[in-house]
């Protein structure tokens, strides 16, 4: 990929591309459902995603020296750019901990910029499975939602899911979008393999939230069955 120039002015008249995409039923239905604190363009996912396809092509690299952080938008592009450049793994990893831990600010920049990890994941499984497991560490409660939803999105299976349900089971957090976070990746790891969850369920530290949002995510699926839908309430019932 031949990287061009890029300054701010590139940037600048970049963002009034974006500005002409807005859809202002979109913004105001997405000013609703992600209760963040920036403002909301209003650009429809699939044209935000062209959008960074393009830029990434154009600028490259150099995108990051001018990428904003004032707008929802604008913090996604910078995790969506840095998946759609070729480069090398370890190089990639310094972009991913810079999304993660000074970019992300709601639940749809982490789980968006998670979903596009699919080909980095499936070329470095091991290597981001090791990256993943220090956001668990971090004081940044998005950052931990990060790690915990590139878990539910590629580590549910073995060799990796007992070390997976270590990990959410270590994590104290009332912080909502952890708690939900949890509580998700269980409910999938449960329609992946119920007995393994239900002997992990024997022995779990996670506080009453975090087990009852659980149940009624199980619950939700099409994916559980009856019966084990039957048995998750009657346990969510013994640990009150």
């Amino acid at each position: 990929m031949t990287e061009t120039k890029w300054t701010i002015e590139n940037y600048e008249a970049f963002y009034k591309e974006l500005l002409e995409l807005q859809d202002d039923k979109y913004r105001l239905f997405q000013e609703k459902l992600l209760r963040t604190s920036l403002p909301v363009i209003g650009i429809r996912t699939p044209l935000l995603r062209q959008k960074a396809k393009e830029v990434a092509k154009v600028a490259g690299r150099n995108f990051f020296d001018t990428c904003g952080k004032n707008t929802y938008e604008e913090r996604m592009l910078y995790g969506a750019v840095a998946t759609e450049i070729p480069m090398e793994f370890e190089e990639f990893l310094g972009y991913c901990d810079t999304f993660s831990y000074e970019f992300v600010e709601n639940w749809a920049h982490c789980d968006g910029f998670c979903v596009s990890l699919k080909k980095i994941a499936r070329k470095n499984e091991e290597a981001l499975f090791a990256h993943a497991k220090g956001y668990f560490l971090a004081e940044n409660p998005w950052v931990v939602r990060v790690g915990l939803i590139i878990m539910l999105n590629y580590y549910l299976k073995e060799p990796y899911l007992q070390e997976v349900l270590q990990l959410v089971d270590a994590v104290t957090s009332d912080f909502y979008y952890i708690e939900m976070a949890q509580a998700w990746l269980l409910a999938t790891a449960w329609a992946k393999n119920p007995e393994r969850v239900r002997q992990y369920l024997g022995d779990t530290k996670l506080s009453f939230s975090v087990k009852a949002k659980f149940v009624q995510k199980a619950c939700e699926s099409f994916r559980v069955s009856p019966e084990d839908k039957a048995w998750l309430r009657e346990w969510k019932k013994a640990q009150v």
